[in-house]
């Protein structure tokens, strides 16, 4: 009897977890803040790129004086900016005349198989890194993909006249280098920032080049809706808010629980939760009703238990690139604050005031 062939698939990278440089927001929930908010803004006076350097620079200080924002995150605002101001204009080129410009320190630099030619690294497909993930699905498309960086690999590409529309991932000090040259060619470009600028084994905002490298005209509108739903959702997770949910810590573990809930980490339950609830209603534009936000703190409190218990089932030593919480606080703490973030979660439930027809 002949046993048949088994198919392992392909390896998924995990994504890793650091703290990002100073001058970027800490935090998923602030930075999605901080992007929405320059959107709004570039709504609000209608942007017309392309923006000079000065301009930019001007706008940039007019939205953190209009929405008091820390002037510490001035560079990263100002992609932010510039990117909310080229968004449709990105969203107009087909895919086939986009270029998807990645750095090479996204991948994992002490394992990385990929030998590099004069145009940049040579992926090898070996599924370490989320290099391999994002060059398929953009080739796929229909991009050119390059791994490469740089101001001048920017401007060799834009004097081809091939390209008319460019989606780059880099650092804050290398985007401000090739602002001049995409400003010169008036060429659209959007940027998503890398949350270091070490130059090895960096992270960035996954979503974020997920989100840009699909946009196109016919679904603009769905997902600008859709990035100020998820900075919404984000912003129920900074410790003041928090608090107004589920009331102020009034104890060390309660303390604990909030701080562990406030913590990195992608929202997507009570995000999907809040969508889910969205696409049901007649009208998704009206305004999301307070209970909705307590059943989605309620999930990340499920989600939340679930990962302190699961850290010391497995032992594990890390969590959100730092010491998982029964490694700082010890086992009989960790328990105790899971336990209590299950119990807050039925609480929230409970005296959720949802409508029968939610």
């Amino acid at each position: 009897m002949q046993l048949p062939i088994v198919q392992l698939p392909r390896a998924v990278p995990v994504p890793r977890e650091r703290e990002p440089q100073p001058n970027i927001p800490p935090t998923r929930g602030e930075r999605e803040r901080y992007k929405a908010l320059a959107e709004r803004y570039a709504d609000t006076v209608r942007l017309v790129p392309p923006l000079t350097f000065e301009e930019l620079r001007r706008h940039t200080d007019a939205v953190i004086a209009r929405y008091d924002l820390d002037p510490r995150y001035r560079d990263f605002l100002a992609v932010l900016v510039n990117n909310a101001a080229w968004r449709d204009h990105l969203a107009a080129v087909p895919y086939e005349r986009r270029l998807l410009l990645l750095p090479k320190c996204l991948r994992v630099e002490e394992r990385c198989p990929a030998p590099f030619d004069e145009f940049g690294l040579l992926c090898k497909q070996c599924g370490l890194c989320s290099i391999q993930e994002l060059q398929e699905e953009a080739e796929r498309l229909g991009y050119a993909v390059l791994v490469a960086e740089g101001s001048a690999i920017v401007m060799a590409i834009i004097q081809t006249g091939k390209i008319d529309a460019i989606v780059g991932v880099s650092c804050l000090n290398v985007l401000e280098r090739a602002f001049p040259y995409m400003e010169a060619a008036a060429i659209p470009g959007v940027a998503i920032p890398l949350l270091q600028d070490d130059c090895k084994n960096t992270s960035v905002d996954m979503e974020w080049i997920w989100d840009v490298i699909h946009l196109t005209g016919e679904d603009r509108t769905y997902r600008l809706d859709l990035d100020r739903l998820r900075a919404e959702v984000e912003g129920w997770f900074t410790p003041a808010a928090l608090a107004e949910t589920l009331g102020a810590p009034a104890g060390d573990a309660e303390a604990l629980a909030h701080e562990w809930l406030a913590r990195a980490g992608k929202r997507w339950r009570p995000f999907l939760t809040v969508c889910a609830y969205r696409a049901l209603r007649d009208d998704p534009e009206a305004p999301l009703p307070p209970a909705l936000r307590q059943v989605a703190v309620a999930v990340e409190c499920f989600h939340k238990a679930s990962l302190i218990h699961d850290d010391i089932e497995d032992d594990d030593a890390r969590r959100y690139d730092r010491e998982a919480l029964h490694v700082e606080q010890g086992v009989p703490v960790a328990l105790n604050v899971g336990d209590l973030l299950i119990g807050e979660g039925y609480r929230l439930l409970g005296e959720a005031d949802l409508p029968g027809d939610a």
